[in-house]
């Protein structure tokens, strides 16, 4: 039986990352799962995002591959409160603006911080970055709604962020961490935009590296791995994790997880009412089932929503369902456990455990990888 230098198990970002910096170092590997792009999935025709809807402009590494689309604008939004609709640049913002400055103020500290975070987690990981810095550390150990309170800032906070953050990580204030609070209000400083994955430019220089299936079993034994899959088995010296943490959490010794999120999402067809056809993106309260709406701009909509489907009449005349998914997990957001992502033995656990984000769980990939060179040189 072959033993391989290196599988991973799991073609999500995290995971083609890490493959693709093997292979770029002349590293032996082969990657399984049963799928490729995990939680990047799109539709039948490949012109809308399910999962991920955008990227930020400072994803240096991702960017490479993907295709950037239109720029979503704080204009864009529409915020919804009860029967109450509003846009962001209104009258009513004024009343808030010493709020958004406090706001501002600590967002830009913490994006420096945060992209420095990035350079240095391609060497370290990322439980090890933040507890070596104190500014992140204390925000990832706070609640966001503690956060929010010591720096008098909940009117705004309820007003416009609260269901910005409900939009994208689906939680509430009190569910969530400082740090990921200020994570995803990045785009106000920030710009982001619709993409599309170029997958084939991704994998062209590994694509025989890829194996379909779904791993049943992993032993570790007489300092080698044993990974059964499809009832063959396959060994390896190296092994990495890039799967969801609940299924990857058995056999790495992790009790504690931050708390998943899930969401339900609808692509409908339709003529919007007036109620959505003032902005393209609308936003919801954390106290309402639905979530977020986008208009992709070519007769088609996204519905996000937390449990109880909408009333789509509400929204369109003649609604017709294209397509249906629901994500459990959409990722792994709420909480305050940072897992280190060298398991030792060899083991290496990858993703957006720690930190939510495409960009950050490409370089938990590109960590991995360096790892795994750097212990062949030493």
């Amino acid at each position: 039986m072959k033993l391989n230098k290196t599988i991973i198990v799991g073609a999500g970002i995290s995971g083609l990352a890490c493959a693709r910096t093997l292979n770029e170092n002349g590293e032996d590997f082969i990657i399984i799962s049963e799928d490729i792009g995990g939680r990047i999935l799109t539709s039948s025709d490949r012109s809308v995002n399910y999962g991920a809807f955008f990227v930020c402009s400072d994803y240096y590494n991702l960017l490479k591959y993907v295709k950037l689309k239109s720029q979503i604008r704080l204009r864009d939004f529409c915020f919804h409160e009860d029967d109450y609709s509003f846009i962001f640049f209104e009258p009513k913002l004024l009343k808030y603006s010493i709020q958004f400055l406090k706001v501002l103020r600590t967002l830009y500290k913490f994006r420096k911080k945060f992209r420095k975070l990035r350079e240095i987690i391609v060497d370290i990981s990322q439980k090890k970055a933040i507890e070596k810095d104190n500014f992140l550390h204390d925000l990832y150990m706070q609640n966001a709604v503690d956060f929010v309170n010591e720096r008098n800032i909940e009117s705004g906070t309820k007003t416009y962020l609260a269901k910005a953050l409900y939009s994208t990580t689906f939680s509430t204030i009190k569910e969530m961490n400082a740090f990921s609070f200020l994570q995803f209000i990045l785009p106000l400083i920030t710009p982001i935009y619709r993409f599309s994955f170029e997958k084939e430019k991704m994998i062209q220089p590994f694509h025989k590296n890829i194996l379909t299936g779904h791993v049943d079993d992993i032993n570790y034994k007489n300092e080698k791995y044993k990974i059964k899959v499809n009832g063959k088995v396959f060994q390896s010296k190296n092994i990495v994790l890039a799967t969801q943490i609940n299924w990857s959490k058995q056999f790495v010794g992790i009790d504690k997880t931050n708390l998943p999120v899930s969401t339900n999402m609808l692509h409908i067809k339709g003529n919007p009412k007036k109620i959505i056809s003032r902005k393209s993106f609308h936003l919801f309260s954390p106290s309402n089932s639905l979530q977020a709406i986008a208009n992709l701009k070519d007769g088609t909509f996204l519905f996000y929503y937390k449990d109880k489907q909408p009333n789509l009449k509400h929204f369109f005349n003649n609604p017709k369902v294209l397509a249906y998914q629901y994500w459990n997990p959409a990722g792994t957001i709420n909480g305050h456990n940072l897992i280190e992502s060298n398991r030792g033995n060899n083991m290496y656990l990858i993703g957006d455990y720690n930190i939510a984000g495409l960009e950050e769980s490409y370089i938990t990939g590109i960590y991995a990888a360096n790892q795994i060179i750097n212990s062949k040189r030493s």
